[in-house]
């Protein structure tokens, strides 16, 4: 009884993100402001991650037993740090021109989706393929009991897959960008091998990620996370719905389904009108909050910031 309530709610707040995620991805979409190819890139490694890791390393890596706080907070909180500083910043001039173009244009009240992100090359078609070859991994090993090599096949084949996509190129703001696709994947892997060994989620993660190692400028890691986020909500809730035939608490949910409707709506359209640098430190101190609360929770038994 007691697994089946504790599953009730993971699920049932998972619905609560999923929902954010979608309506945030479709916004900042609409808005010029997300990297689609880049956050599937990293969906593709999270999701296959998320499960392929825990697979191999059951009972040989744990790092949970000694690690009891939120790692991913406290390594998000000291990269986003570091960029403020002038030498954390001199290497990101793409942009810090294309986040001031953008506040510009906001200042202005002019149409900030005409200069929004535009993709100039990548292939859709090997991307497609690879993160639905990662999510019928994920779906398969949750689902179905038998052929239990048929999920590592599909997942080493998605990610293998990746490496086919090649370069991708984008532009926002006049500003021109470029990744090669297997670099978020690897991202991803790592990001879901960290949350697996110190049983934390790895949500965090993925901003100091898309500012420190893709270089996007602020305005648009909200709408990519998301995106990345949105896949793997999808496939973990399916799983459990489907798989265990876990019963959301609707009556539990449904008001806060309403506030994440709302805050989603909202979200998106004025955050345009907040300055970059503000906008990391309000992730820092989110981050920090959220540490906090954590590690006193891990050492002290105990939070000593609200939520007790």
């Amino acid at each position: 009884m007691n697994n089946l309530l504790t599953d009730s709610i993971r699920v049932s707040n998972q619905w609560l993100v999923g929902l954010s995620g979608v309506i945030s991805s479709f916004n900042y979409y609409r808005m010029g402001r997300l990297v689609a190819p880049l956050g599937i890139c990293l969906a593709i490694g999270g999701v296959g991650g998320s499960w392929l890791v825990p697979e191999l390393t059951a009972g040989k890596i744990s790092l949970k037993d000694y690690i009891d706080f939120r790692t991913d907070c406290v390594c998000a909180w000291f990269f986003l740090i570091y960029e403020m500083t002038p030498k954390g910043s001199a290497g990101k001039k793409q942009a810090k021109a294309a986040a001031q173009a953008f506040e510009k244009a906001a200042r202005e009240k002019s149409d900030t989706k005409d200069q929004g992100v535009k993709i100039i090359e990548g292939s859709w078609t090997f991307m497609w393929i690879a993160v639905g070859l990662v999510v019928l991994s994920a779906l398969w090993i949750n689902l179905i009991p038998a052929l239990k090599f048929v999920p590592y096949i599909l997942c080493l084949a998605g990610w293998a897959m990746t490496f086919m996509i090649g370069n991708i190129r984008f532009t926002f703001y006049g500003q021109e960008f470029s990744f090669k696709a297997y670099v978020p994947m690897i991202g991803g892997i790592v990001i879901a091998a960290l949350a697996s060994f110190l049983g934390v989620g790895g949500g965090f993660l993925y901003v100091p990620f898309l500012t420190s190692v893709a270089g996007l400028p602020m305005f648009l890691v909200a709408g990519t996370s998301a995106l990345c986020v949105l896949v793997g909500m999808i496939v973990s809730i399916f799983s459990y719905m489907v798989g265990k035939g876990v019963v959301i608490a609707w009556g539990f949910i449904g008001v806060e389904l309403i506030g994440i409707f709302i805050g989603s709506m909202i979200g998106p359209r004025t955050s345009k009108f907040i300055p970059e640098k503000v906008l990391k430190w309000i992730f820092i101190i989110l981050a920090f909050y959220v540490g906090i609360r954590y590690t006193s929770k891990g050492f002290l038994g105990y939070s000593l910031l609200p939520p007790f």
